[in-house]
């Protein structure tokens, strides 16, 4: 008769407290239990049989009042030979509406370091009191539906910790990404405009200048103005690649074919910004990635970024393929070269040498993507060897993030 019950409380899996009552009730041949949930100040009812929906969301106990209030604090289980509680609801629970007692048995749910869960309480008729020994006998049952509860508990406090953490990454990558649009939109709105207003000076000073010379004697030829027109040249050269450097820091820095258009595009524009190499990129679908929170969105395109600018600058590859998949439940990036490589042990010598190879940047881009994949949960593999190239593979469970508005 007991197997039925310690099965239902040792089955590592969620459990219906209302069915568990039920089980209560068989085990001690009672015509009722109610389970009773303790959060330290009142006991509230888990799961009641037989059930009643309205009672059960009525009956409220304060600790230290009544029988399950006692158990509840002192912990220790009582017997009562014939019990009419004062409380309508309860005595509705009891099966006392008309009146008369009955029998019960309440045992504490204790868990670990003795900490009182709730109480478990079975009553039946006063014809059948229960014996010191059913009190024993269900004792063990009670306490593992305690330690049941205590890990419930902290499964609870665990994934709100995690929540908070994942809230809290979402937040951070959400800041970050719109503290690189302020930045990007300053340099674009600010410097960008004043490069490309100097540049626009410049020429119309070189236009002046050639106005100048044409009014001068060939024979006389002006050096002073020559030596402007040199130097405005210069200027202008100076000028045209600060405004090229400077659009390309700002395309580093936000991108807005992301924003615009998601992930897999903003993945196969990359290409667009490494003319120095070869660049394929293989994605599955857009829709693939409905799901992909935007925070985990921006963090997989940092690293596809950090990774296809190792690629070419230090490692100098000439051919870069960046894939997208969704697979199962997750989201797999991976970023191949056929780049110089490198020994991925982390050896102080090898560092050296890399350090005097001039290939050491890797490493510390390595560094910035290992760092992100840390935060928003991702493994990281990375494999190269000298002379073989790199790949790099990184791994993004997809779930359910408290932020999808990025």
């Amino acid at each position: 008769m007991k197997s039925d019950l310690w099965q239902m409380l040792a089955t590592p899996v969620a459990f219906d407290l209302e069915a568990l009552a039920q089980a209560f009730a068989e085990e001690t041949r009672s015509i009722g239990a109610v389970i009773q949930l303790s959060d330290g100040a009142q006991l509230t009812v888990g799961g009641l049989y037989p059930p009643d929906p309205a009672a059960q969301a009525a009956l409220v106990v304060m600790i230290g009042q009544g029988v399950t209030g006692l158990v509840a604090r002192n912990g220790h289980g009582m017997r009562l030979g014939a019990d009419r509680p004062r409380s309508p609801v309860h005595r509705h629970v009891l099966g006392l509406d008309q009146g008369g007692s009955v029998a019960r048995l309440c045992v504490p749910a204790r868990g670990l370091g003795g900490q009182i869960l709730g109480v478990v309480g079975v009553h039946r008729s006063v014809d059948d009191p229960y014996t010191d020994a059913e009190l024993t006998s269900l004792q063990p049952c009670a306490d593992l539906l305690g330690l049941r509860l205590q890990v419930m508990g902290l499964r609870d406090a665990v994934d709100a910790h995690r929540d908070d953490r994942d809230r809290l990454i979402a937040q951070a990558i959400s800041a970050q990404e719109a503290e690189r649009r302020r930045i990007a939109s300053d340099l674009h709105d600010g410097v960008t405009t004043a490069i490309a207003s100097m540049s626009f000076h410049l020429n119309a000073a070189e236009l002046s200048i050639e106005a100048a010379e044409a009014l001068c004697d060939e024979s006389s030829e002006d050096t002073t103005l020559a030596q402007a027109r040199s130097q405005i040249g210069v200027a202008r050269t100076l000028a045209d690649r600060a405004y090229t450097q400077t659009r390309a820091a700002i395309t580093g820095l936000h991108s807005l074919v992301l924003d615009d258009l998601g992930l897999v595009a903003a993945i196969e524009s990359l290409a667009e910004t490494a003319p120095e190499a070869v660049m394929e990129t293989v994605c599955d679908p857009p829709e693939a990635f409905a799901d992909l929170p935007d925070h985990a969105a921006a963090a997989l395109f940092r690293i596809a970024q950090e990774s296809t600018s190792n690629a070419i600058r230090h490692g100098h590859a000439s051919r870069v393929t960046v894939s997208l998949r969704r697979v199962g439940g997750g989201v797999v990036l991976g970023i191949s070269d056929d780049g110089v490589g490198f020994d991925v042990r982390p050896d102080p010598t090898g560092r050296a040498a890399a350090r005097a190879a001039g290939t050491e940047g890797a490493h510390f881009g390595l560094s910035s993507i290992a760092e992100r994949c840390a935060l928003v949960g991702a493994s990281l593999r990375i494999e190269s060897m000298p002379g073989r190239g790199t790949t790099v593979i990184v791994d993004l469970p997809v779930v359910d993030g408290p932020d999808r508005t990025g």
